[in-house]
């Protein structure tokens, strides 16, 4: 009798473990596929701050946008992302800037200057205070870690395109069904939406990380731009970053 009793409590425990097992899911990981028709970066865009420069050792400032082709989002208000390096002591501006009719970047009101509190991932999303983004153009943010305020040359900088594109009326629906930050994560970056997909991912890590969400992210940019860049140099080195934050940073 003790035998049976205790073989019928170890199937009620195993049963309910599998019970569980079925209500847990894992997080689905976003698959970036990139935007069907593809627009080059401008030839003011630049990625990788130097590592020997103000910012100490580690990895380097680095925007976290595709290299290849520009970003794109449906958002007038995106989010920013970046990663910043070993460093406590500098003070961090963003810019942002539109183009104009000749393709020259013109900036879009005061810098928004930041300290740097943490290295990690750092992100910042455009303000209600200031305009909201049109729908169809390329704009260039830049991000520059102030290395000594009386010689701006001598400041770290990555900067990016951004394309706002418009949202389909029928996507509406389709983004209600989609409740949780990795599903919606999975459909922009389905969608070749970067920017959206990455803004999704980043809201289910922990501060100055990416997640899970958002390194497999990163992972397929980094398979996608090993593909593309012909640039020997820059490609071992940018992809080689992309994998080491998305290691370090999960």
């Amino acid at each position: 009798m003790w035998f049976l009793n205790k073989y019928i409590k170890a199937k009620l425990i195993t049963s309910s473990i599998l019970g569980l097992s079925l209500l847990i899911t894992p997080a689905a990981l976003a698959d970036y596929k990139p935007p069907a028709e593809q627009k080059s970066p401008s030839d003011y865009t630049r990625q990788g701050g130097s590592r020997d420069g103000c910012a100490g050792e580690g990895m380097p400032l680095t925007a976290l946008v595709p290299l290849t082709h520009v970003g794109q989002t449906i958002s007038t208000r995106p989010t920013f992302a970046w990663i910043v390096p070993d460093s406590t002591t500098k003070q961090m501006k963003l810019s942002l800037y539109e183009y104009d009719s000749e393709g020259i970047p013109q900036q879009m009101g005061d810098p928004i200057v930041m300290d740097l509190n943490s290295s990690g991932i750092m992100t910042f999303t455009l303000q209600e205070n200031r305009p909201e983004l049109k729908v169809g153009n390329v704009y260039l943010w830049q991000v520059a870690i102030i290395c000594d305020p009386y010689n701006p040359s001598s400041d770290l900088i990555v900067s990016a395109d951004i394309l706002v594109v418009e949202k389909p009326l029928d996507w509406e629906n389709m983004l209600l069904d989609r409740s949780t930050a990795s599903d919606a994560s999975d459909f922009y970056a389905d969608k070749g939406l970067w920017y959206d997909a990455l803004s999704q991912a980043l809201k289910l890590a922990e501060e100055s990380k990416l997640g899970e969400v958002g390194s497999s992210l990163l992972e397929d940019l980094a398979e996608l731009e090993a593909a593309k860049l012909t640039d020997e140099d820059r490609k071992n080195e940018s992809v080689k970053d992309f994998r080491r934050i998305a290691d370090s940073l999960r």
